[in-house]
């Protein structure tokens, strides 16, 4: 594939992948409602009938298109209504600060609307908000992902050009890849990065963790690798050494990867093991997976052996074991830490949980809790559904497991 250029102001901006819907504030419609007689209401929807039915703002006289604010009170849930003001903004009056909220409600009322998106990249990029372009194009890439039909061809030629033409913004080298797209630096002290990342390596880490969660992204996954000083100014906590965001994306530095033999294993590979699961792990289970599951699913993936489920675990003493509730608090309390005994000893219980759950009730027993909790079950719910156990029971029994492991 071609290479191109990755982009944006700042890294901080470029990572942000998601895209922020903001509704309108209800104040707003009351305000433009207040003290309307039913007949002014019913003037105002005749006069703006035509965009109600999706038809341009153009196609009203120019005298009546100062009905359009009043009417977003009147309607608010009509997603033409806002798309149609919004593009009128944008387009014919070159207001993209004022069609930005509006484009952003209709997308609340249509989250998956192409042309919306677009439009919303489009008045970012006027803007320079960098984040919500990224965000939009992003979006707008996992879209249409596996859609090769006739239709959407130019987008998605728009999309490579304008996600390309941020990289290079930003200083960094874009290759669209076949299961990931990767970002490395244009500097030269880092040009072997791409060449550690190969699909072939790259596919073996796919294969394991696809294989293992039964969770198969319809998008390629974004891989962004930053050199140290631009790590340091977006990485989450302090001992960070990568990152996942959602289902879309990991960061990771570029320490993780020395160059090697193209025919040796790839040195990363356990980082970009424990980040992938991360990535899957927000799809299957919705962003509803608890911090200590999702860590501990990502250990165990990383320490799993090719050929078997197990790895060598360091066994805590009895009194360092931690509830499922204890250790949930412990992931939110160690971010704040620069690091240390405490923060691997949280990974490495919540890898024994991780292991426990798989190990006695097979890589089934995840896969249908996090479906569970995609449902909006809780976790308790969920546990008791897949391993008819209670959060009591289950925490018991992994005592009595660890015990075992440490008199073996």
């Amino acid at each position: 594939m071609p290479e191109s250029r990755f982009t944006g102001t700042g890294l901080r901006l470029l990572l942000s992948i998601v895209l922020l819907l903001f509704t309108m504030p209800a104040v707003m419609a009351e305000q433009a409602t207040m003290g309307l007689s039913p007949e002014r209401i019913e003037e105002i929807k005749q006069k703006v009938e035509p965009v109600l039915e999706g038809k341009p703002v153009t196609d009203i006289p120019e005298e009546d298109r100062a009905q359009l604010f009043l009417a977003e009170g009147l309607f608010p849930e009509s997603f033409e209504l806002f798309y149609r003001h919004a593009e009128y903004l944008a387009l014919e009056k070159r207001s993209f600060t004022e069609a930005i909220p509006r484009l952003k409600k209709a997308l609340e009322i249509r989250p998956k609307d192409l042309a919306t998106l677009e439009l919303l990249a489009t008045c970012c990029k006027e803007l320079k908000e960098t984040a919500e372009e990224v965000s939009c194009w992003e979006t707008i890439r996992h879209l249409i992902e596996n859609d090769d039909s006739e239709a959407t061809r130019e987008l998605r030629e728009r999309v490579t050009l304008n996600l390309g033409r941020m990289a290079a913004e930003n200083e960094m080298v874009m290759r669209q890849g076949h299961r990931f797209i990767i970002y490395t630096p244009v500097s030269s002290d880092y040009f072997h990065v791409d060449k550690e990342l190969t699909d072939e390596r790259l596919e073996e880490v796919f294969a394991q963790i696809t294989g293992d969660l039964e969770c198969f992204p319809a998008f390629r996954t974004s891989i962004i690798v930053l050199d140290p000083i631009k790590f340091n100014e977006v990485k989450p906590t302090s001992w960070a050494g990568g990152f996942a965001q959602g289902g879309r994306s990991m960061t990771l530095k570029t320490e993780s990867f020395p160059q090697t033999d193209p025919e040796s294993r790839l040195p990363a590979r356990k980082i970009l093991l424990h980040e992938f699961t991360h990535n899957l792990v927000a799809i299957a289970a919705d962003g509803r997976c608890p911090t200590w599951l999702n860590e501990g699913l990502a250990v165990f993936a990383e320490n799993k052996d090719d050929s078997f489920t197990e790895f060598k675990p360091q066994i805590p003493s009895p009194d360092s074991l931690m509830t499922l509730e204890q250790l949930e608090k412990e992931f939110a309390d160690i971010r704040l830490l620069d690091g240390g005994p405490r923060v691997h000893a949280a990974y490495n219980l919540a890898g024994l949980y991780a292991r426990f759950l798989i190990q006695n009730h097979t890589m089934t027993a995840p896969r249908l809790i996090l479906n569970e909790l995609k449902n909006r079950e809780s976790f308790e719910n969920a546990l008791q559904q897949v391993c008819t156990l209670t959060v009591n029971e289950f925490e018991q029994r992994f005592r009595n497991w660890v015990h075992e492991l440490a008199n073996q």
